[in-house]
């Protein structure tokens, strides 16, 4: 049992959310049967992504729940020990809340890091996040290049597909330059 299958018995549950939601019980299935597959994050990414929906919406739910899978990287504790509000539980995992702490003058220009992300990463490499931001290149190139390729293919289901994941995660890398440059401690020195 995962913890979002309990959602799954409540009757309030709109068809659309169930939709939305499946296939992250299916990865939940999967990824809580592998011991090495632990999330370092308080709570789990999958878990972080459906409070993020149930919350947030749909869309904005899985833009912030994206944007968090992105930051899910060995860099992670790095980043997150050094924002002046980090919490870590007692097994070590990073405590991550839906609702960030954002600085009342922040180091970084959020308004700049959304305007790099224009290029994916370059606004989280600006904001001090250069792992992040190389991830979510590859990430966004990663999906276009698979949806240029199942179109010249002729597969346009495919491509639609690949297409829809490049701009999640291009949108989701913009959310994520903010969110960072929002974050960055005024320590930072100004561009």
């Amino acid at each position: 049992m995962t913890p979002i299958d309990s959602l799954y018995t409540d009757d309030s549950l709109g068809f659309g959310m169930r939709v939305v939601l499946k296939p992250i019980q299916w990865w939940q299935h999967f990824s809580y049967a592998q011991p090495a597959m632990n999330c370092q994050f308080e709570s789990s990414c999958s878990n972080y992504m459906v409070a993020a929906i149930q919350q947030k919406g749909i869309i904005r739910g899985s833009i912030m729940g994206t944007d968090r899978i992105v930051r899910c990287n060995p860099a992670a504790r790095h980043y997150h020990l050094a924002l002046p509000n980090s919490r870590i539980q007692p097994d070590g995992s990073l405590v991550d809340p839906l609702n960030w702490t954002k600085e009342s003058e922040p180091g970084k220009s959020p308004a700049l890091a959304v305007t790099l992300s224009i290029i994916p990463g370059l606004g989280r490499t600006y904001a001090g996040h250069p792992v992040d931001g190389l991830l979510s290149l590859l990430m966004v190139g990663g999906f276009a290049y698979n949806a240029y390729n199942h179109n010249r293919a002729g597969n346009p289901i495919r491509s639609g597909i690949n297409a829809g994941l490049m701009t999640l995660f291009w949108v989701a890398d913009m959310y994520g330059a903010y969110r960072t440059a929002k974050m960055a401690p005024p320590r930072y020195s100004k561009l």
